[in-house]
């Protein structure tokens, strides 16, 4: 067992008290292990903690070059189907967005941000499937001003996530951040995957 040093210990309280609440990702059958890897590592960058994999045709696999191994430091859901994941959401109090191109989606800039926000991102050729948009309580895009207009869904997802999470964290209340019992439930794991080196 490796004894954790008082700077390490503080660094993990301090991400801990940075760990939004409200804010998560769901990922749509997306098949491309290096986007799967960029977007869990963008998600620990920007404090998300719960990730959701939809595994209805794609299988979810991690390139750990590519995730710097962030992926332990997360808690990932995995689903079969779209509906359990939303229902499980929706009883959180989640309102669901489905990233698209159509012309009623909002700016990720209009988004509200008083209550939960997860964000639907799709897989790399057809995006979201339309009966999981449907399903979603709005459409959501990143506005581009140039003659390109689709985005990786890693980079398309990065965006997103920083976008949300600042204007999340610049309108913050208690709700904001994940409460001192799943700090708790964080910190023992994180210390037992440290305990493993």
């Amino acid at each position: 067992m490796k004894k954790i040093t008082d700077k390490r210990l503080d660094k993990m309280n301090s991400v801990l008290d940075q760990r939004l609440s409200n804010l998560t990702i769901i990922l749509d059958n997306i098949y491309d292990r290096h986007n799967i890897s960029a977007i869990l590592r963008s998600c620990e960058a920007f404090g998300i903690q719960d990730i959701h994999i939809i595994e209805t045709t794609e299988k979810f696999v991690v390139n750990r070059e590519i995730s710097h191994q962030c992926e332990k430091w997360l808690n990932i859901h995995i689903w079969k189907n779209f509906n359990d994941c939303a229902h499980f959401l929706k009883q959180k109090g989640f309102d669901i967005y489905s990233t698209c191109f159509t012309k009623d989606a909002l700016s990720i800039n209009e988004i509200p941000v008083n209550s939960p926000i997860a964000i639907v991102v799709g897989n790399e050729h057809r995006g979201v499937q339309n009966e999981i948009t449907d399903l979603c309580d709005g459409k959501v895009i990143i506005p581009m001003f140039g003659f390109v207009q689709s985005l990786n869904v890693s980079v398309a997802s990065a965006i997103t996530l920083a976008t949300l999470s600042f204007k999340l964290r610049n309108n913050a209340d208690d709700s904001t951040f994940i409460t001192n019992k799943y700090k708790n439930e964080l910190r023992a794991k994180w210390l037992n995957e440290h305990n493993k080196k």
